[in-house]
C-alpha cells in the first residue's frame, strides 16, 4: 500500500513539514509503517527511531537533509506498524532483523543509518553486526545498549518473563482530549516541547470510544530478558567500519549514561558533536543545526 499524506503544519512558527510518501512494508511476518522523502534516485537511508517514539520523530529533520532516500520506519509496536504476536518480548536483536529485512524489501544492498536513542544503539548493533551493509553511520543520543554483569542474566530473566505473564492486551490508559495525551507526551519519558509531542502524538495516538490512547504496544515499557554484557557491545562496535557522526544535545542525556567514554575508544572512526538542545534536538528548535552536521558529515 503507498498513500500520500497531506503536508502537516510543523510547529509554531509557521514552519511545514516537506511533503512525504507514506508506505506500508511487509517484512519478517510483520506490516511495518514507512514515511519516505527525498528522492528515490537520492542515496538509501534509513531512520529509527527513539523508545515509544515512532517515525514522525524525523518530521523536521529529514526535509532538511540533502540528496536521500529517506525511509524512516516505525519499528515493531511502534507507530503504524504491527505489534509482536502474544507471549513475545521486544529484544533488541529483534529490531537489527527487522530492519535489515526492511533494507531488503526496499532492494537496498547498502545504506547510511541515521537512529535516535533506542534507534541510535539498535543502528550501532546493526553496523557492526553488518559492517558491509553500512555506508555511513549518523547517532544521535545513543551509543549502545544498556547492558548487565554477567551474574545478572538469572534476576533479568525472572524479573521480565513475571511481567510479561500478568500482560493483558486489552487494558488501555484513556485520556479524554487530544490536548491532555500531547500534554502527556510533553513530560513523559524525556521532555520534548510541544510541536515536538505533536509530531509524535499524530502517529503514535489514536481515539477511541471516551478518548485518546497510545497506539504503541504497553509490552515496549516492560523489561527485556535480554541483555548483553559490556564487552560483547564493545566488540560488536569494534567490528563497525562505516565513518560515525554521534550528535549529543547539551542537556540531552548524560555521556556517562550511555557509556560513551569507555565505548568510544573501541571506534575505528568516530567523530562527536555536541549542540544545544536536548535529548530530541532532532525534533526541536535545533532541526536545523542538527540537519547542517549530518549534511556535511554525509557529503564528505
Amino acid at each position: 500500500m503507498c498513500l500520500h499524506w497531506p503536508v502537516l503544519s510543523a510547529n509554531e512558527r509557521g514552519q511545514r513539514v516537506a511533503e512525504f510518501q507514506e508506505k506500508i512494508v511487509h517484512a519478517n511476518g510483520l506490516d511495518f509503517g514507512v514515511k519516505q522523502w527525498g528522492s528515490p534516485d537520492g542515496t538509501p537511508t534509513l531512520g529509527l527511531h527513539g523508545w515509544l517514539d515512532n517515525a514522525g520523530t524525523y518530521d523536521q529533520l529529514a526535509p532538511q537533509l540533502n540528496a536521500l532516500n529517506f525511509c524512516a520506519m516505525d519499528m515493531a509496536g511502534h507507530g503504524l506498524s504491527t505489534h509482536r504476536p502474544p507471549g513475545c518480548h521486544y529484544y533488541i536483536t529483534d529490531y537489527i532483523s527487522d530492519a535489515i529485512a526492511i533494507a531488503d524489501r526496499l532492494s537496498w544492498p547498502s545504506f547510511n543509518l541515521i537512529g535516535h536513542s533506542l534507534g541510535a544503539n539498535v543502528s550501532l548493533m546493526l553496523a557492526g553486526a553488518y559492517p558491509d551493509r553500512i555506508k555511513k553511520l549518523v547517532l544521535i543520543e545513543g551509543f549502545g545498549p544498556h547492558t548487565r554483569p554477567a551474574g545478572a542474566a538469572g534476576s533479568q530473566i525472572r524479573s521480565a518473563f513475571a511481567k510479561m505473564k500478568n500482560f493483558d492486551p486489552n487494558l488501555q490508559l484513556i485520556y479524554n482530549t487530544w490536548d491532555e495525551i500531547v500534554e502527556k507526551r510533553m513530560v513523559g519519558g524525556t521532555v520534548v516541547n510541544r510541536q515536538a509531542a505533536e509530531s509524535l502524538c499524530r502517529r503514535g495516538t489514536k481515539d477511541v470510544s471516551g478518548g485518546w490512547t497510545w497506539r504503541s504496544d504497553p509490552r515496549l515499557r516492560y523489561a527485556s530478558p535480554l541483555r548483553f554484557p559490556e564487552e560483547e557491545i564493545c566488540a560488536l562496535i569494534a567490528e563497525v567500519t562505516a565513518p560515525t557522526c554521534l550528535i549529543l544535545g547539551e542537556t540531552g542525556l548524560p555521556p556517562a549514561f550511555m557509556g560513551i567514554e569507555t565505548r568510544k575508544k573501541q571506534h575505528k572512526n568516530l567523530s562527536i558533536e555536541t549542540l544545544p538542545g536536548q535529548h530530541h534536538l532532532h525534533l526541536e528548535d535545533q532541526s536545523g543545526s542538527v540537519a547542517a552536521v549530518i549534511n556535511q558529515f554525509l557529503e564528505e
